[in-house]
């Protein structure tokens, strides 16, 4: 069963399609990856809709790392709950832990990290400070260790 978190989190509710699954009808290991970044990428939008201006000047997240550990299978039509905390946050970097709950049994599937620092691609790649009120709201909604 999942674990009881009192941390805050970000809930991501998601529903397993036949694109999600392999040949034998469970999901594809990687699938579980993309869930995180479509994770991440809806929380970013809920905190920071500015994000796309952003992108547009040439500023973004790079993953610096990326890991699952698998528990359970999950199936076509499963209702999955993902949940996203942010244990870690600096002015140009963030952690992200994930949970993968199937929402019908509430047994836990997998756990997940995603490390990001926030860049800025012009004239090439670098590490910079993300926006204030990216850092701000994340820093008072999940109330992480900096």
């Amino acid at each position: 069963m999942a674990s009881e978190d009192s941390r805050k989190c970000y809930e991501y509710h998601y529903l397993v399609t036949f694109d999600d699954t392999n040949s034998t009808g469970n999901v594809y290991f990687a699938q579980y990856f993309k869930w995180m970044g479509k994770c991440r990428e809806h929380m970013t939008y809920d905190f920071y809709p500015e994000f796309t201006e952003d992108l547009d000047a040439g500023f973004g997240f790079a993953t610096e790392s990326a890991h699952i550990d698998f528990i359970s299978e999950s199936f076509l039509f499963n209702k999955i709950l993902i949940k996203l905390y942010v244990p870690h946050l600096s002015r140009t970097r963030m952690e992200f832990e994930f949970e993968f709950i199937n929402e019908d049994s509430g047994i836990l599937l997998s756990k997940g990290s995603m490390g990001l620092v926030w860049v800025i691609n012009k004239p090439k790649r670098r590490v910079c400070l993300m926006p204030d009120k990216l850092y701000e709201k994340t820093l008072e909604y999940f109330e992480p260790e900096l």
